[in-house]
């Protein structure tokens, strides 16, 4: 198997999705997702933050609730690793249930060492375009970087002129945290709920 190949296989076993065919999605980008086939992706000629094209998902009539479809990518880490980077792109929404951009850091074996994807603040409803950011550290023991934009459930997002920068440590990450807490969380459940 290639190490494209390798890394796909990893990546889908990290997410837990399913991939759909590589002509569907925009040039670079794959089509993923936990129900890929309740969504149509699409390169759009219509709309951008600038140029000329922006990439769309659209929610099919019929989407499961919780179900979600994203365009992403998979880099190396190497001209990251040891890093703070931050993610930024521009989305557009309509009638959009969750429309988030994500970014995940992963090490050997498929470990995850950051994540975040914007669960405490996603993009709903209708809104004009507009930037959005994801900052993460890159250890240096990380294997690659995955990142990308997806819609839940239902509605449209576009997204747009994605770039990912290193920056200095001022920049504060946007994770919440640690992905699993340091030591046992209540084990005695004696704390309120």
């Amino acid at each position: 198997m290639s190490l494209r190949g390798r890394a796909m296989a990893v990546l889908a076993a990290a997410l837990g999705t399913a991939f759909t065919a590589w002509a569907a999605a925009p040039t670079g980008w794959i089509i993923a997702g936990s129900a890929p086939a309740d969504y149509e992706f699409a390169l759009d000629t219509t709309t951008a933050a600038s140029g000329k094209h922006s990439a769309s998902i659209t929610a099919k009539p019929g989407a499961r609730p919780g179900g979600f479809g994203t365009l992403m990518q998979t880099i190396a880490a190497d001209d990251y690793r040891g890093s703070r980077v931050r993610l930024s792109g521009y989305l557009r929404t309509q009638d959009a249930n969750r429309a988030q951009m994500w970014m995940r850091v992963d090490g050997s074996g498929g470990k995850i060492l950051a994540f975040d994807n914007m669960d405490s603040r996603p993009v709903t409803g209708t809104t004009a375009w507009g930037r959005y950011d994801i900052v993460l550290d890159v250890p240096s023991d990380s294997v690659d970087v995955a990142f990308g934009f997806f819609l839940v459930a239902s509605g449209k997002v576009w997204g747009d002129d994605f770039k990912l920068d290193k920056v200095n440590n001022s920049v504060p990450v946007t994770s919440s945290g640690p992905l699993l807490p340091r030591e046992p969380v209540n084990a005695d459940f004696e704390a309120p709920h």
